[in-house]
């Protein structure tokens, strides 16, 4: 790690100007950027930029049937606020999981999210939720939905001198159900074998529309759009839930590593799914 100018802006224009035509990274949280920055011995980066005292990028919020999320709300914001438990209860069970106290007290949205890397915890939950992300540059204003946002491992379609400022997404209402888990090595500090998110909304016993999402079995956490389609407009069932299961399984792409196989990745995108599907929906998957 070299030296580099450090600034404290207290405004987004004011960060967005300090970087123009520089070599620069944002801060915020710092748990991801830290350990990439002592690391980083080109010395390309001239300028670093801390956001966290640009008090408009926190914050979560609710207008007109969307969910708001500040860039820098942190995890454990998302555990705090009442707002979540009531219409996004899926991103409470995450940060629940998410490393501990500490880092969660760090973490923040953009940051995990703009990291791009397989394991981001925050992602699966939000791609379930049909997220969006915010981004504003010295030139506007663009919204970019978040599983177009996610282009490659570690890669993200932000242009240069773009901030996120925002994340978004519809709330799924009263009547959604959903299931998230990740399978780790421990239960604490530990980067997820597989995450599964799961949101269904339902109008009776009718699933009208479904978001599903897998963490660190591809390059980036995707959305399982096929999976997504079989369960719009049907009544969930056992048989239906396996379909989907199988649908999930058909789109990852694990590897092998030194948490798991990339065949029993490939197992647990098959049995999670299923085993959050028929949860959410109440079907006893035990054939007693």
């Amino acid at each position: 790690m070299r030296g580099f100018e450090f600034v404290v802006p207290t405004t987004v224009p004011a960060a967005l100007k300090a970087a123009k035509g520089k070599k620069y990274k944002f801060i915020a949280g710092g748990t991801n950027f830290m350990p990439d920055l002592r690391h980083d011995h080109s010395g390309e980066t001239k300028i670093v930029i801390d956001l966290m005292r640009i008090k408009t990028l926190g914050g979560i919020s609710a207008a007109k049937g969307t969910i708001k999320l500040g860039a820098l709300a942190t995890v454990t914001d998302l555990i705090e606020s009442k707002l979540i438990a009531r219409e996004a209860p899926i991103l409470r069970d995450m940060a629940a999981k998410f490393a501990g106290p500490i880092i969660r007290n760090r973490a923040t949205m953009a940051g995990n999210i703009i990291d791009g890397g397989p394991a981001a915890d925050i992602v699966p939950p939000l791609l379930a939720l049909k997220a969006a992300v915010k981004l504003t540059s010295l030139k506007g204003r663009r919204t970019v939905a978040l599983d177009k946002f996610l282009t490659g491992y570690r890669q993200i379609a932000i242009k240069s001198g773009e901030i996120i400022t925002e994340i978004t997404f519809p709330s799924p209402g009263k009547n959604h159900l959903h299931g998230y888990y990740k399978l780790a090595r421990r239960n604490a500090m530990a980067i997820t074998v597989v995450g599964v998110a799961v949101i269904l909304k339902m109008k009776g016993k009718i699933c009208q529309e479904a978001g599903i999402s897998l963490g660190s079995v591809n390059p980036t956490p995707i959305r399982c759009y096929e999976a997504e389609k079989l369960l719009a407009g049907k009544e969930i069932t056992l048989d239906l839930a396996q379909i989907v299961a199988e649908a999930c399984a058909a789109v990852a792409t694990p590897i092998d590593d030194i948490r798991a196989s990339a065949e029993y990745r490939k197992l647990m995108c098959e049995v999670l799914p299923r085993r959050l599907i028929c949860q959410a929906a109440g079907i006893s998957i035990d054939p007693t």
